[in-house]
């Protein structure tokens, strides 16, 4: 039972009518707003209409009932597109040419989207909880969502989840169970941002060959770990003296020159695991971005790039305004390298380079700016930062005049823990100065510029790209003196985003690793459209050093692809859970009374991700106080209803394998007359179970 909760595929169908609903109205933008090739239209028309469409359930989800926030947006979209050819368009109102121009692509698309759906069925890694669990409650109808535990917590918690409303509305009207609509969505945008590639290399290099190259440079361009195997073992025994692994990677319990040539162990991988050697810790291949958020960050990263520079008329300033905006809820640090990139190229535009000053870089410009307040109002990981430090400045104004009480409280704990997530602490404590400058990789931590060793090993784990800056910067230069303003805030973004780590380091250090991966990405694209440059193509010195610099990058990464291919013959529901789990969510997801909170203590996603209800489980219990986490850890080990309902729980999950470890005077406890079986799944032995239990009236 791993695709729909009645078994039945014509539940997609409400789905499919929606999409196609947002994507006429995406076709009409890029039609009248922008102007774009034809070949161009109908697949940059989807991805505005999935952006635009995505804000408007962000926003029009906090009043609407679920149903009606997946579908009154697409109407919208559409009326946008509408206006945006009542208000000055000539011509057809669509060009039914366009399906004509790009149907091949279309074809290409669906079978992508098999392939990688195929791929991530058996797959169940990289944050499989937490994205679980988004989707599951955005598409019950919380939006946007709270913390995923306890909608009363003080503290929001802070993610990007611009993805998840993708996932969210395959839930809600394809009727598809939280792991499928998980793994349909990373496949559709997986998928649209290969077309995506595709189309700006044959806009680039103007020839069919383009469009292959830059897709397939996209999906598996990556950092060079594995020519390390080629350097002298004295050389890599040397490191292990100065490199310690980082994260899922210490697991390994390997030094360094060993773990090369070692798997990498991971919960949901596939059957033939990676090799640590191939993997990297800035720039994996995009065919690894399981996660969602990162895949669509891309996506949203390349439409930019497809369209900015194209504007028709003044309503594309809406248009990019919301963009912008959803690249912010998508991924606010690629968005946060971009705005830093245009500011740059603003200012090289109005004081160096006035043929820059071009309608459409105005147009953009403004889009961004207007996009700025949206980012700090519409939700996500920047609202939350601002709102937590308004919360925080609140707080310590009323506690700077009352001397705390000797009980813990809540306040009190929060008022020790608030600097480490503070906007305040982002900016002043959270980023400091790094000394010695150095490298950041996620796997390998801070590799320092001033060691010999340590900068070897950076050099291979950012790849060959790192030496071809120079030539890349000078054809961007050449490209803007003709007016080609994008490529100047993509490149400036770049080397702002390489910089950062090398000269900054943030409290949760490994997460800005990724804006030296952005860099990196967006260096290698650039690389690829160089090739399209008659002048660059006819020094052939450079054209083959090119060539065999992305041959060796991409190398890794088909290796790796190698290796998840293993899986397609697989099917994982997610990560610890079985045919129960998707037996019960069929009974129960999205029944239970909207404000209710379930009692999950086996596995605290559990029965968020199965229900589409908060559950109350303290996640973090560095903000919350001793008495709290005590009384969770008793309830778990030893429940008792009544404790439970005065603790706001109307129900209880009940599985099986927390079950067996309860005494039996707490067992007793659930067979009580004021206990209702809400649902109840068994498997055929009779020893497995799931159970949602009614307390309410205990």
């Amino acid at each position: 039972m791993y695709w729909f909760r009645d078994t039945n595929f014509l539940a997609l169908l409400p789905w499919l009518t929606i999409t196609l609903v947002w994507w006429l109205g995406g076709w009409l933008l890029a039609t009248h707003a922008f102007t774009l090739k034809r070949r161009e239209r109908l697949l940059a028309g989807f991805g505005l209409g999935l952006l635009l469409y995505a804000w408007f359930v962000n926003i029009l989800g906090r009043w609407l009932s679920a149903d009606l926030a997946y579908i009154l947006p697409a109407m919208l979209v559409v009326l946008v597109g509408g206006l945006a050819y009542y208000w000055g368009a000539r011509g057809v109102v669509l060009d039914w040419g366009d399906l004509r121009r790009v149907w091949p692509w279309l074809l290409v698309g669906l079978a992508l989207v098999f392939f990688f759906v195929r791929i991530g069925k058996g797959l169940a890694i990289f944050d499989e909880g937490k994205n679980l669990s988004l989707i599951s409650i955005m598409g019950a109808g919380d939006i946007p969502p709270p913390f995923f535990d306890d909608e009363n917590f003080p503290i929001n918690h802070i993610y990007h989840y611009g993805f998840h409303f993708l996932g969210g509305s395959l839930m809600q009207l394809g009727g598809m169970l939280p792991w499928s609509a998980f793994d349909f969505a990373k496949a559709i945008v997986w998928t649209y941002t290969v077309l995506l590639a595709g189309l700006l290399g044959r806009r680039y290099i103007k020839k069919p060959w383009g469009a292959l190259a830059a897709a397939f440079v996209l999906v598996f361009a990556m950092g060079t770990r594995y020519l390390l195997l080629l350097l002298p073992p004295g050389i890599l025994q040397r490191a292990d003296r100065v490199i310690e692994l980082q994260g899922t990677s210490a697991l390994m319990g390997l030094p360094f020159s060993e773990a090369l040539t070692a798997g990498w162990t991971i919960d949901g991988g596939p059957p033939v695991q990676y090799m640590f050697g191939f993997l990297n810790g800035i720039m994996d291949p995009f065919v690894m971005s399981h996660q969602g958020p990162n895949a669509f960050a891309v996506a949203i990263f390349l439409l930019v790039w497809l369209v900015a520079s194209h504007t028709r008329q003044r309503l594309s300033i809406f248009v990019l305004t919301v963009v912008f905006a959803m690249w912010a809820l998508a991924w606010e640090t690629s968005y946060g390298m971009f705005v830093l990139g245009m500011f740059a190229a603003a200012a090289l535009v109005y004081w160096r380079a006035p043929q820059l000053r071009t309608r459409t870089f105005q147009f953009a410009f403004f889009a961004l700016l207007l996009s700025i307040p949206v980012v700090l109002t519409q939700g996500g990981t920047l609202t939350e930062m601002l709102r937590n430090e308004i919360y925080t400045r609140q707080l310590d104004a009323a506690t700077s005049f009352v001397e705390p009480a000797s009980t813990p409280s809540l306040n009190a704990a929060l008022a020790a823990e608030i600097p480490e997530t503070s906007i305040t602490d982002v900016e002043i404590l959270g980023f400091s100065l790094r000394w010695p400058p150095a490298i950041l990789s996620s796997h390998l931590g801070a590799l320092s510029l001033f060691s010999p060793v340590q900068l070897l090993v950076a050099l291979f784990e950012l790849g060959p790209i790192i030496f071809f800056t120079p030539w890349i910067m000078a054809w961007v230069a050449a490209r803007s003196r003709k007016g080609d303003w994008m490529l100047a805030a993509l490149a400036l973004s770049a080397w702002i985003g390489f910089l950062i780590p090398i000269l900054f380091q943030y409290q949760a250090d490994r997460d800005i690793s990724r804006l030296t991966w952005q860099a990196l990405l967006t260096w290698t694209l650039l690389l690829v459209m160089m090739l399209g440059d008659k002048k660059i193509w006819q020094r052939v010195w450079f054209r083959n050093l090119s060539l065999y610099t992305l041959a060796l990058m991409c190398f890794g990464g088909v290796v790796l692809a190698g290796n998840q291919l293993t899986a397609a013959s697989t099917t994982r529901l997610a990560h610890r859970y079985t045919e129960l789990d998707a037996a019960i969510a069929a009974q129960v997801w999205d029944k239970l009374p909207q404000d209710a909170k379930i009692f999950s203590p086996f596995n605290m996603n559990q029965s968020t991700i199965l229900t589409g209800r908060l559950t109350g489980a303290l996640l973090d219990e560095r903000l919350v106080t001793d008495t709290q986490t005590d009384n969770w850890n008793r309830w778990i080990e030893q429940p008792i209803l009544s404790d439970l309902h005065a603790a706001g729980y109307d129900f209880v999950f009940v599985d099986n394998r927390w079950w067996v470890d309860l005494p039996a005077e707490n067992q007793a406890e659930f067979q009580h007359a004021c206990v209702d079986v809400y649902a109840e799944v068994t498997d055929n032995s009779g020893i497995n179970f799931r159970r949602v239990l009614d307390i309410s009236d205990c």
